[in-house]
């Protein structure tokens, strides 16, 4: 006889993505309303992210609504955009866990959906296939070696029907010290892209008042401008800049302890990002 469980979800998951996939619409949206006359160009690249924006609901909606299903030979995941069969005879062992989902290296976390290979608190990296970052879930440990993290809403339920399918005993559970978080070394990362953010505000805001109504937004190829625009397009440009400081102190935080070498990447990237926007508004200013 077939058995389905529950996924553990959060209520508030769907909102989440419907509130993210806002935030990567409107400022599309918003640049093609302030640009005048829309090209076809423009309107056929919105296409991208309402369509990301589409997947990130559609991913958290299904997530909301995901089943584990124990059937007569095989355990069956539905999970959204990554469905897996498992086998009873490669379930070695099965049992309860606290542990918190740390850095992903290989996978995709949306709000209420996290699957692929994830770094946790104190387990090591796992394979997951869960709808919340933390807290208590299943962990089954293959024949192979290979373990998979999952977040069904009853666990001692889902361990119940499980045990009834097939003998598994309890999981080989092996405590991983959790990295040291090097707070200089965030703090540093955080300081320069954050300083280089500042600069550019400090810039635009000494040359905003002197600028014309009507000033160059758009350059082509050959570094000649192509469009023009209202000179507080500028403004929207400098807005956008907030991402990288923001997108830099978040890495840092949540991942450095997991990824030194990684997050110190992402650093250089976003201050050669700010330091491009600096060029795209002293372009402006020389055309």
């Amino acid at each position: 006889m077939t058995m389905s469980f529950p996924a553990g979800s959060s209520g508030n998951s769907l909102k989440w993505a419907i509130v993210l996939a806002l935030l990567i619409d409107v400022p599309f949206f918003a640049m093609i309303l302030f640009s005048g006359k829309p090209e076809t160009a423009m309107l056929l690249t919105a296409i991208l992210p309402i369509g990301i924006s589409a997947l990130i609901v559609y991913a958290s909606y299904t997530a909301g609504k995901m089943e584990y299903t124990l059937g007569d030979k095989e355990f069956r995941l539905n999970f959204p955009l990554s469905p897996l069969r498992i086998s009873y005879s490669r379930i070695r062992g099965a049992g309860k866990v606290e542990t918190t989902l740390g850095m992903r290296l290989f996978g995709g976390s949306l709000p209420g959906s996290h699957w692929g290979r994830f770094a946790t608190s104190n387990l090591g990296s796992l394979q997951v296939y869960a709808t919340k970052y933390k807290g208590e879930f299943v962990l089954l440990e293959m024949s192979d070696g290979e373990r998979i993290l999952i977040s069904p809403l009853e666990p001692d339920a889902f361990l119940g029907a499980l045990s009834g399918r097939t003998t598994v005993a309890a999981p080989t559970l092996i405590d991983v010290e959790e990295p040291r978080f090097d707070r200089r070394l965030a703090a540093a990362q955080i300081a320069v892209v954050t300083l280089a953010w500042l600069a550019l505000v400090a810039f635009v805001v000494s040359i905003y008042p002197n600028l014309p109504e009507i000033i160059p937004v758009h350059f082509g190829f050959d570094g000649v401008p192509n469009r023009w625009g209202s000179k507080v397009e500028m403004l929207w440009l400098l807005g956008l800049a907030t991402i990288f400081p923001a997108m830099n102190a978040f890495f840092a935080i949540k991942f450095g302890k997991y990824n030194k070498g990684l997050t110190t990447f992402l650093s250089v990237v976003f201050l050669l990002a700010v330091g491009l926007f600096i060029l795209v508004v002293n372009q402006i200013l020389s055309a």
